[in-house]
């Protein structure tokens, strides 16, 4: 059920209902509404009753903010009443039930999202949000300091709407935001960052995001191995586009939104990897594998999910493996055995890493083989053969398959031998 008519219906034993937020936003230009949030004069506690007394269940998921999730049909809306600020502080603020719609509007971080649309249809817009919206202009709702003082997530919100919807954010705004950027991480969840960046992973353009987060200096406080990659420049006969910062804003929005964080991080490496040439740019050698090891730390200091880690630090450290080794057998081999699970995440990047550029031979790394790259010779092989398991076990197995990656060595038994040898000689 996601049409807020029928929504609004179900629900219109609340007084004073009203549709509120992004959602009134999208209808009203023409957008389909990720979420259908309302408020209401209700007390939650009356909320809950109502509710339960029209035949919903209803959950008091923030019942301290004021915040009660009705299921209608198994979907959830939330419904909050109306709130009025008596003292906030950063991400925190002491509220109280507010008494009318623009009173709870009147607290909200925007114009375009301090909406909202009645039972009846008519919409309350006190800040001429609508204006700003068709202005293609992201303004604060009233003084923009005392906003983000409120929330300095806000700061961050502002650059992620004017990125989603191409608009600019309005000049008092703005400054407003240089002014309290350097506080936002002392106060904002790093997880509520990585949030945020996840939501803009999914918008056409994330780099506009990623580019104001830079000018206000914020991103380069989350990663800092980013600080000053704006004068990196590099070799133009690759890079024509110029420097680093540049380079990665143009593959973050070249790669599919689910390879984002792959294309924000494979050249993480290069500002530490840097080397002046006399020519007037840097080399980078062995940036992939400079940029794989610091990939755990960047990781866990975002909170980012311990697969997509993972991941990263295969795609980190193997991308720059089609575009420079001669795509023998051989080596096709052993860099699928390397990218395992990953493979389609390293063809990704690859692609949005300039891959227009990159010789056609290229792409062979990427397709099928007539060997496969999983290890054939199984611990069941040995059990078979009379071993039993241990050291040696592994010794043999990791040996039979490193000559199968190499030689494309098929037959059992020919690996088999090959993993004794391999003991013998001590290879592991």
């Amino acid at each position: 059920m996601k049409d807020y008519r029928e929504v609004m219906q179900r629900l219109s034993f609340l007084p004073d209902l009203y549709l509120v937020g992004g959602a009134v936003r999208d209808i009203l230009f023409g957008r389909e509404p990720e979420d259908l949030d309302f408020a209401t004069s209700a007390p939650p506690e009356e909320i809950l009753r109502l509710a339960k007394a029209h035949g919903l269940e209803a959950v008091p998921t923030g019942i301290e903010h004021g915040t009660i999730t009705v299921l209608i049909e198994h979907h959830p809306f939330e419904v909050t009443t109306f709130r009025r600020d008596v003292e906030t502080y950063g991400r925190r603020a002491k509220v109280a039930w507010g008494r009318s719609i623009l009173e709870d509007l009147s607290r909200r971080d925007f114009t375009i999202g301090a909406i909202a649309m009645s039972a009846k249809g008519e919409v309350v817009d006190p800040f001429e949000g609508q204006r700003d919206y068709e202005a293609g202009l992201i303004r604060a709702v009233g003084d923009p300091r005392q906003r983000f003082r409120e929330d300095y997530l806000r700061v961050i919100r502002a650059g992620r709407f004017a990125a989603r919807y191409g608009f600019e954010i309005e000049v008092h705004t703005l400054e407003a935001a240089r002014e309290a950027a350097p506080e936002v991480l002392s106060h904002v969840a790093v997880e509520r960052v990585t949030a945020e960046l996840d939501k803009a992973f999914k918008d056409p353009t994330p780099s506009r995001f990623l580019r104001y987060l830079y000018d206000l200096e914020i991103l380069q406080r989350l990663i800092p191995e980013f600080e000053d990659t704006h004068l990196l420049l590099q070799n133009p006969r690759w890079h024509p586009e110029g420097d680093v910062f540049t380079h990665v804003m143009e593959v973050v929005d070249r790669a599919p939104p689910p390879y984002r964080w792959h294309a924000l991080l494979h050249d993480i490496g290069k500002k530490d990897a840097a080397k002046w040439k006399e020519e007037g740019w840097y080399s980078f050698h062995g940036h992939e594998i400079v940029g794989s090891r610091l990939i755990p730390r960047i990781a866990r200091d975002l909170r980012l999910p311990t697969a997509l880690r993972d991941e990263l630090v295969v795609t980190t450290a193997l991308h720059m493996v089609p575009a420079l080794t001669k795509p023998t057998p051989r080596a096709i081999r052993i860099f699928q055995a390397e990218a395992g699970s990953h493979l389609s995440a390293l063809e990704a990047l690859f692609r949005a890493d300039a891959g227009e550029r990159r010789p056609q031979e290229a792409w062979k790394f990427f397709e099928p083989q007539p060997v496969p790259v999983k290890p054939l010779l199984q611990g069941r092989d040995l059990i078979a053969r009379g071993h039993r398991p241990g050291p040696e076990f592994g010794r043999i197995l990791r040996a039979a398959y490193q000559y199968q990656l190499e030689s494309g060595e098929t037959d059992l038994e020919k690996l088999y031998q090959a993993g004794l040898e391999g003991l013998k000689s001590g290879r592991r």
